[in-house]
C-alpha cells in the first residue's frame, strides 16, 4: 500500500507511540560506487546518480513499511566532494517499533562497484559497521534493467541495516498475494543461528504472519516469545489479547488488555491505550456485556481522539444491536479520521484482524 494512504498526520502517529522512538542520530554513509564509463554513457547512471537512486530505494522501502523519519540520515559522498544529506530516514510510527543498532547509534558505511560483463552486470556492495562487521552484497542483472538491479541492491542493503523494517515492508506486499514465503525467509534468516537485537519485533511480526495464515495457536506462541524477550513491548501483549478473544478465551483476553492499559509505558502512548480499550470493549460485546462495551469504547475515544478503529468497532456493535443511525455516525467518524485502509504491521488492529477465506497454514 502506498504511504500516501496513511491519512493521520505522521507527527501525531509518532507521538502516539512515542515509547518506541529513539531520537539520537545515526548516519549511513555511501562512500562510493564505481560505475563503468560505458554504463554511464548508455544509461546516464553516474556514480552519484547510482548512490542517490540506491538511497531513494532504501528510503522508499522504509516508507512503505510505514516507518516515519527520525534523526537517522543518509550521507552521500561522491568523488570526495560535498556531502548531500537525505534527512528524515528510518524512524518509527505506531505501526512499526524500530530498534536501532545499539544505544550508541552505530553507523553503517557502504561502498561498492558495478562490474560489466557484456550486457550482464553485477552490483557489488560492501557494508561495514562500528562493530567491524562486514557484509558483502551481490546482485546480478542486465544493462537493460539497471532500475531493477539497483532496487535489488537496496533491498539487500536494508536487510543489513534493519531486517525488521525489511520484513515489515515485505509483509505488506505478501499480504496482497497471500504468499508469506518472502517475509518468513527474512524472519527465519535473521532469527536463526544468532541472537538478533531485533528478536522481539521479529517474533511479533511472525505472529502477525501466522495469524494471517489462520494459525492462531502458532501466533500466540510467537507473541508470547516477544513478550518474554521484552516485557515492555506492548504490541505483542495487545496481540495476545486479540487472538485470545478470537479463540473465545475472553478472560485471558481481558487480562492481556488490562496489562497493556496499566503498563507504565502506555502513559506516553495514547494510541496503544486506545487500541487496548477498543479491543477490550469488543471482547465485552462478544460476551453480551453491551453496556460495558460501550463504556470501554467511550474510554478509548477519550484516550486518543484520532484513533479511528475504535469508531469502527463501536459502529459494528451498534449495528448488531439494531442501532443503525448511531452506527452510521460512528462509521462516519472512522472514515473521517482514516478514509483509506491502513494496514498495520505491528498490531492486530483493523483489516489485519480479518483472515481471508483463502488463507492456509504453511
Amino acid at each position: 500500500m502506498d504511504f500516501g494512504l496513511l491519512t493521520i498526520p505522521l507527527v501525531t502517529l509518532a507521538m502516539a507511540f512515542g515509547f518506541a522512538v529513539f531520537t539520537d542520530t545515526q548516519t549511513i554513509h555511501f562512500d562510493y560506487v564505481d560505475v563503468p564509463d560505458s554504463i554511464s554513457q548508455e544509461t546516464g547512471l553516474t556514480p552519484a546518480v547510482v548512490i542517490t537512486k540506491l538511497a531513494d530505494d532504501m528510503q522508499e522501502i522504509e516508507r512503505q513499511a510505514f516507518t516515519k523519519a527520525e534523526a537517522r540520515q543518509v550521507e552521500l559522498h561522491a568523488d570526495q566532494s560535498a556531502t548531500s544529506v537525505l534527512g528524515e530516514y528510518l524512524g518509527v510510527t505506531p505501526l512499526i517499533r524500530v530498534v536501532q543498532e545499539s544505544a550508541h547509534m552505530i553507523p553503517f558505511t557502504f561502498s561498492g562497484e558495478i562490474v560489466r560483463h557484456d550486457q550482464q552486470v553485477e552490483f557489488i556492495l560492501r557494508s561495514y559497521d562500528s562493530h567491524h562487521n562486514k557484509t558483502r552484497i551481490s546482485r546480478n542483472g542486465s544493462v537493460d534493467d539497471m532500475k531493477g538491479l539497483i532496487h535489488g541492491a537496496a533491498y539487500e542493503a536494508m536487510r543489513v541495516v534493519n531486517p525488521y523494517i525489511l520484513a515489515a515492508y515485505q509483509f505488506k506486499r505478501d499480504r496482497l498475494s497471500r504468499d508469506f514465503t518472502p517475509t518468513l525467509e527474512i524472519l527465519r534468516r535473521e532469527l536463526e543461528g544468532h541472537d538478533s537485537r531485533y528478536a522481539p519485533w521479529l517474533h511479533n511480526l511472525w505472529g502477525m504472519v501466522l495469524y494471517q495464515q489462520n494459525d492462531r495457536h502458532g501466533a500466540i506462541h510467537q507473541f508470547e516469545e516477544a513478550v518474554h524477550l521484552d516485557p515492555n513491548f506492548l504490541s505483542p501483549r495487545l496481540n495476545l489479547g486479540v487472538v485470545n478473544a478470537r479463540l473465545g478465551e475472553y478472560e485471558s483476553a481481558v487480562r492481556n488488555f488490562t496489562a497493556v492499559v496499566q503498563h507504565p509505558n502506555v502513559a506516553q502512548s495514547p494510541a496503544v491505550k486506545a487500541a487496548a480499550l477498543s479491543e477490550w470493549g469488543f471482547t465485552l460485546a462478544l460476551t453480551g456485556r453491551i453496556d460495558e462495551a460501550y463504556a470501554k469504547f467511550d474510554e478509548a475515544s477519550r484516550a486518543d481522539q484520532n484513533f479511528s478503529d475504535v469508531y469502527s468497532s463501536w459502529a459494528e456493535v451498534l449495528s448488531a444491536q439494531g442501532r443503525r443511525e448511531e452506527a452510521e455516525r460512528m462509521t462516519a467518524k472512522a472514515l473521517k479520521l482514516a478514509p483509506k485502509e491502513v494496514v498495520y504491521t505491528e498490531n492486530l488492529i483493523g483489516t489485519v484482524q480479518n483472515v481471508p477465506a483463502t488463507a492456509s497454514m504453511n
